[in-house]
């Protein structure tokens, strides 16, 4: 079966892409299986998934300060954040990768240290990211054991990377000021200039947390999102990660610039920092995509939970079924997560767009009896179903196995970061 964008269900359905990786047919079996096509006889085939933001290299840091609201995390994260070498954030990447391709995530959104050859890492694996390195003030040395870098010497980075990866269908950049409490104004000017200049996008967190916004009103007199529009941050296309606390006032705003959100369910429910005003986004007009944040504020990077998740959560805030259907949360984990990130090409299975699709079994409990496969999708479905997934064509994971990883040194060397931090033997 294939489930695409427009919902539209083949049961006996063919996905086929030419030698460039791009979809030239989607709809019933045309015939038998040629050599070397992929089975899918019993499952279902959707678009590649995709996570609207998250902090990749952090996966070291899994576990860490679990019980903690966002403000007294972010210390405790910091701690550790300061001691990652670059070989620890290569590997943590790496593992990453494979947690999200075996889950069926092919792009990303990610702000955190970036480089040439961890995105090169990113392109090897067969995964699309849209990267924005990390910039706090202009001083500021992001990560210090890692990268000397300091705040403009990234921001000068991000133009090189952006010229460097002109034109690459695998890494798309972006400016990455970290947020509004900690990127001064002159700095969010600056990137808001840059990014017009060199045409590229930003992301940035904004409105996570109430007592955020109420800082921002003390000091500002403006709510933070308010605060980056009059700073020209919005005039530029822009990825808002969070907008938890975003009042009416500003969802206008971010319809009226066009700016993108990056809805986090699970990790605003783990930090208790609150939920999105969702429903009130779509109405206006807002494009929201779906991310996992960190797996240091969150524990995983399985998309399905976030729709699930983000889906149920908003019918008991608002008390009503049928405030938002779990296809909003699938069209957000895919076409418009995929727009949200600068990668329009995927996200729908339609002939002309990129081949990203992933191949979901049906032979679990979970999906049976399958009366239908979008409501299987939305609230049973998990990442370990996941079978198969192709990127631009490649085959990157087979029966649930990374393709174009080495798990087990992966796991291990994480491993070995993590006991390290923890003052172990490494």
């Amino acid at each position: 079966m294939t489930f695409d964008d427009a919902g539209s269900i083949h049961p006996d359905g063919e996905v086929a892409h030419d030698d460039g990786g791009t979809l030239t047919y989607v709809g019933p079996r045309r015939g038998p299986a040629g050599a070397g096509d992929l089975d899918v006889t019993g499952t279902i085939v959707m678009p590649g998934l995709v996570n609207a933001h998250a902090h990749s290299a952090m996966t070291s840091l899994r576990g860490v300060s679990d019980d903690l609201d966002l403000a007294s995390w972010l210390r405790e994260i910091r701690r550790a954040e300061l001691r990652l070498t670059a070989e620890d954030l290569r590997w943590g990447l790496r593992l990453a990768l494979v947690e999200m391709l075996r889950s069926g995530t092919t792009t990303f959104a990610d702000m955190f240290l970036w480089d040439a050859g961890l995105l090169g890492d990113v392109a090897a694996a067969g995964m699309r990211v849209m990267a924005a390195p990390t910039v706090f003030g202009y001083e500021s040395v992001g990560y210090p054991s890692a990268d000397p870098r300091d705040g403009r010497a990234t921001l000068d980075l991000t133009e090189r990377l952006a010229a460097d990866f002109a034109g690459d269908r695998h890494v798309r950049i972006a400016f990455g000021p970290h947020a509004p409490y900690t990127s001064p104004p002159e700095v969010l000017r600056d990137v808001a200039a840059r990014a017009a200049r060199r045409d590229l996008r930003v992301l940035i967190h904004v409105s996570e947390t109430a007592p955020e916004v109420a800082d921002s009103l003390a000091l500002h007199g403006l709510t933070p999102v308010a605060h980056v529009e009059r700073l020209g941050l919005l005039e530029v296309p822009t990825l808002v990660a969070h907008a938890v606390h975003a009042t009416e006032d500003d969802i206008q705003i971010l319809a009226a610039a066009g700016a993108a959100v990056a809805h986090n369910p699970v990790s605003n429910l783990k930090l208790g920092s609150g939920a999105a005003p969702v429903p009130a986004m779509l109405a206006a007009g807002v494009t929201v995509g779906l991310g996992t944040d960190s797996v240091a504020s969150n524990n995983t990077l399985d998309m399905f939970e976030e729709v699930k998740t983000g889906t149920i959560l908003q019918r008991g805030i608002h008390r009503a079924a049928d405030v938002v259907a779990s296809e909003a949360y699938l069209r957000m984990a895919t076409a418009a997560g995929a727009r949200a990130v600068g990668f329009p090409e995927t996200g729908v299975l339609a002939p002309g767009r990129w081949a990203d699709v992933v191949v979901v079994g049906t032979d679990s409990t979970r999906a049976t009896p399958m009366r239908a496969p979008a409501s299987f999708l939305g609230f049973a479905a998990r990442g370990d179903d996941v079978r198969h997934v192709v990127v631009a064509g490649r085959l990157v994971v087979r029966d649930g196995v990374v393709t174009t990883l080495d798990e087990a040194e992966i796991r291990a060397q994480v491993g070995a970061t993590a006991r390290r931090l923890a003052g172990g033997p490494a």
